[in-house]
């Protein structure tokens, strides 16, 4: 871990919030929803323990830090993994671990944690939906206690060869064993970056992960280690987002991993490897959290089904300031601009080339309309550069184009439409946003989107469509959808009225910081006032 903008290490928060690749150093809509917490709640403290990939992709915070963020740590998960690919490194390390070998006794103290290991691992694979809060503090104390595996002791120690052999044969017989080998290495070496943030976490009152995955192991650990209380929120499904990601990696070639699983033997059997180690983070985060918010009843089922526990489950969905974004809707009589905006990350999950393939349909009917890509570009370049040769392939430059980050209240007044195209999503705040400053949603027919278009309850559902949807991955019912909207002034207007109503109703921010306030009290027992905030500001 290193220093930060904001680091303190003797200041106790009440709340560690763990966070992956998002708030303070990514935007994207689990960033807006932690700063609207932390903002939201000036008399609680907060401290962050943000897990990234590499040091250098992280240069400055891309939001002001507020006075209650009393803390910082940064953790890389992937610095460990690269410094053992470098070979003048690994050498020097081998030499030191012959020089330093451990004696006869403590070598058979290691060899019984590599047996409690692959215990463990055993517990881990035949109660996956059920998991005992045991096997998460089991792991914890491999990787944290005062007794923990060593990095070198994975990489170096008989008893991991062994280890990895045993497993190696379970594996398909002809499975390139190389390939294997370093797999099971990239897979692990992160851990040993979150023992190590666990053992020097900044004290906290209460850990709170805003996923699961390897913020949610380490709270696993932090729970077991400082005996603190420990709760989840889930914003998608960290398991189906890396099965999404590892459906396009090019690190697991075909021809080293031909071998095929699952009915419809589309997934190798390295990559199910992957995807069953973060399901398996994921059931040890479930097991030792107290309590799991999740923001819509479709993300509560898919939890149910990867082992989490229903009676731990609560739905608190997301809330947006209405009064800001009330600010910038248009007259009820000004026109609707031919205008589509899509404000999100440019990466594959958000699916950007069915949005300017559908902006080419849609550009035949309505010759003027222009669709705008609103969010930064640099989190996947090469996929940034291929949606630039779509376009000009397409011959849409004038028609498509990239504005990079932007505030959205500024956007919003020039949208006829607030469109989404991914293939996955939990509850977009983006939508919300939309709504609160009067503009109709088009979006795919993923995450809770159908719920916030067409309502939840009976009084919901009575306010109306405040929009549509469509599948996902098909330019032409996106495009036909959008030429409704824009064509057809009385569904425009039905459907911005909806909209509106829908988000005044039952997503209001305030409500919803309200409901984690009381958790928050309820779990540290800081109960302060405006008074209480004044006076820390002041010293």
């Amino acid at each position: 871990m290193s220093a930060s903008p904001r680091y303190n290490p003797a200041a106790q928060a009440d709340v560690c919030l763990l966070l992956e690749g998002t708030y303070p150093y990514v935007r994207g809509g689990v960033s807006t929803w932690v700063k609207q917490l932390i903002e939201g709640m000036p008399e609680l403290t907060f401290s962050i323990i943000f897990l990234g990939t590499r040091e250098q992709e992280y240069e400055e915070p891309a939001y002001e830090l507020p006075d209650n963020l009393v803390h910082i740590e940064m953790c890389f998960l992937l610095a460990r993994t690269e410094e053992t690919e470098n070979s003048d490194s690994l050498a020097a390390r081998i030499r030191n671990k012959v020089r330093n070998s451990a004696d006869l006794a403590k070598r058979r103290i290691k060899k019984a944690q590599f047996a409690r290991n692959s215990d463990l691992h055993t517990q881990l694979s035949e109660n996956q939906n059920h998991l005992p809060a045991n096997v998460a503090e089991g792991f914890a104390e491999l990787l944290a206690g005062e007794d923990a595996i060593t990095e070198d002791e994975l990489h170096y120690s008989q008893a991991s060869w062994e280890t990895i052999r045993e497993k190696y044969a379970q594996a398909p017989g002809d499975l390139d064993f190389n390939h294997y080998f370093w797999s099971v290495r990239g897979m692990h070496t992160p851990l040993f970056t979150l023992g190590e943030a666990a053992r020097l976490a900044p004290p906290a009152r209460l850990y709170h992960s805003v996923s699961t995955g390897y913020a949610g192991f380490l709270g696993a650990m932090l729970h077991s280690s400082k005996g603190v209380p420990y709760i989840i929120t889930e914003h998608g499904i960290y398991t189906k987002e890396r099965e999404l990601d590892l459906a396009q990696v090019e690190w697991i070639p075909e021809e080293l991993d031909p071998f095929k699983v699952g009915l419809n033997e589309e997934m190798g059997y390295l990559r199910s490897v992957w995807i069953q180690f973060f399901k398996s983070l994921g059931s040890m985060a479930y097991s030792a959290a107290s309590e799991i918010y999740t923001l819509y009843d479709g993300n509560r089922r898919r939890q149910i089904v990867d082992g989490c526990p229903p009676e731990k489950l609560t739905i608190i969905p997301n809330g947006v300031n209405i009064e800001a974004f009330k600010k910038v809707r248009r007259a009820d009589d000004a026109p609707v601009p031919p205008v589509l905006g899509l404000i999100g990350r440019v990466v594959p999950i958000k699916d950007i080339k069915t949005f300017i393939r559908a902006m080419g349909v849609i550009k035949e009917t309505i010759p003027d309309v222009e669709g705008w890509l609103i969010g930064p570009q640099d989190e996947d370049e090469d996929y940034f550069e291929e949606c630039k040769l779509l376009v000009e392939s397409l011959d849409l430059t004038d028609t498509v184009k990239f504005l990079g980050f932007q505030k959205p209240a500024e956007m919003f007044p020039q949208l006829g439409l607030n469109v989404l195209t991914s293939v996955s999503e939990g509850q977009p705040l983006t939508t919300l946003e939309g709504y609160a400053a009067g503009i109709p949603a088009l979006t795919t027919d993923v995450g809770s989107c159908s719920e916030l278009i067409y309502g939840v309850s009976e009084e919901d559902r009575a306010l109306g469509a405040s929009g549509e949807i469509v599948s996902i991955s098909n330019p032409t019912q996106f495009a036909e959808a959008a030429l409704q909207l824009l064509t057809d002034r009385n569904k425009w207007c039905a459907a911005r009225d909806a909209a509106i109503k829908r988000v005044e109703a039952f997503y209001s921010d305030k409500d919803m910081i309200d409901r984690y306030r009381s958790i928050y009290v309820r779990h540290t027992g800081q109960q302060r006032d405006a008074a209480d905030t004044s006076v820390r500001k002041a010293s």
